[in-house]
């Protein structure tokens, strides 16, 4: 990469960036090198920047146990509910998470596809 970099970048700030990155490269290995060690990925990342978001904007857990859970509970609701993005929608058949895994949807609103589905606890018929 190196290389590439010196040759297609102008000399500046994307250039020196690309280089600081390429001098880490053999710390980035340091975790490979660890036989069945977990790693993280995009798309987790995905997910978990909204929760982090979510619990440090309040500050996070500030009362009981109880309400805590609550709260994490509540936004994983809506995380698995909410409609994807439009530009999602374009390449993806399914309305949200929930209708990924589900592979249903009983109301083309999506709060009303959470209430529905939350009713019946679970239950299909």
């Amino acid at each position: 990469m190196q290389p590439w970099a010196k040759e297609s970048l102008p000399p500046g700030p994307p250039l020196d960036a690309v280089l600081k990155l390429c001098a880490k490269a053999p710390l980035f290995a340091l975790a490979y090198d660890q036989p069945g060690a977990c790693r993280t990925s995009n798309m987790l990342d995905r997910h978990m920047r909204p929760l982090a978001r979510s619990l440090a904007t309040p500050q996070y857990f500030h009362g009981h146990l109880m309400s805590a859970e609550l709260r994490v509970r509540a936004w994983a609701l809506l995380h698995n509910f909410l409609p994807y993005g439009p530009r999602v929608s374009k390449t993806n058949p399914y309305q949200s998470p929930a209708h990924q895994l589900n592979r249903r949807v009983y109301h083309a609103d999506w709060l009303q596809n959470l209430l529905v589905s939350a009713s019946m606890g679970g239950w299909r018929q």
